[in-house]
């Protein structure tokens, strides 16, 4: 087993306890809106803390970037200087979180030399961990998923944002006319989703790096390809030069991400 393979399995244990946290507290939370009118709540902010607790406490050469404020940044290696770089997202698709609708996920990635090669995505609402290390394939619990590789002329599947704070481009309404669209609320679920083949293809507009940190290595080792719309790849990026930029992107089959991306630099549908 491989060193990055081992640190999947050792850390599945925390990720399960912090999402068991947010399934426990959902009815509890209290909420409030940050700067940009997003919601946030009491345990977000648990969450994280519990989240870079540990992993000060087992990895304390290696930074971390995460969503919301960090209770002490202090304990952590500069993002500058560190080799590795935790990405977390304590509760992705808060929204959701708020108004008790059981759809959201934890998302913590592990970056080195701005690149993912360990990622976890947990729902813990039906107890499912996606996880994925770099060469060491992409994994729900116990067994091996894929990405779907269906062809742009066949029934697709795809998730996408709701559009009320990020209108959706031209194309993307043509393909919620020839598609089958599906808006679960989380980025980092979305991806997941991809990864295990339940969906074709995830567009996202307005995300962040710690929406698709985890995600994307598992699309990755899922035998997927994760681009920006125009069919770059994110990574390797510098994280001490990050500064909360949007990420957008385009997930799935390699195939089908290619014409998704042609249709996007078209503008056409």
């Amino acid at each position: 087993m491989t060193e990055l393979e081992q640190l999947r399995h050792d850390c599945m244990g925390i990720i399960r306890q912090a999402g068991g946290m947010a399934r426990q507290r959902m009815y509890t939370a209290t909420a409030r809106r940050k700067a940009d009118r997003s919601p946030v709540t009491d345990v977000d902010q648990a969450v994280q803390d519990f989240l870079m607790d540990a992993i000060a406490r087992r990895f304390g050469d290696d930074a971390v970037i995460s969503e919301e404020t960090q209770s002490d940044p202090g304990r952590h290696a500069s993002v500058a200087t560190a080799r590795r770089c935790w990405i977390i997202d304590p509760i992705d698709g808060t929204r959701n979180y708020v108004r008790k609708v059981p759809m959201f996920a934890v998302s913590v990635g592990l970056l080195s030399q701005g690149s993912p090669v360990v990622g976890w995505v947990y729902n813990p609402m039906t107890d499912q961990l996606y996880s994925a290390s770099q060469g060491g394939g992409a994994w729900l619990d116990d067994a091996r998923i894929y990405c779907s590789q269906t062809p742009p002329t066949g029934e697709v599947f795809i998730g996408l944002p709701s559009g009320r704070e990020e209108p959706l481009p031209a194309v993307v309404h043509g393909w919620i006319d020839r598609m089958v669209q599906r808006a679960t609320g989380s980025t980092a679920l979305n991806l997941a989703l991809v990864a295990a083949g339940c969906f074709d293809a995830v567009f996202g507009n307005n995300c962040k790096l710690w929406d698709i940190a985890a995600g994307a290595i598992i699309v990755q080792e899922a035998g997927g390809r994760l681009t920006d719309h125009q069919g770059r790849s994110y990574f390797p990026l510098d994280p001490a030069a990050y500064r909360n930029t949007p990420t957008p992107f385009l997930a799935g089959g390699s195939a089908l991400v290619q014409y998704l991306v042609s249709e996007l630099r078209a503008g056409r549908c």
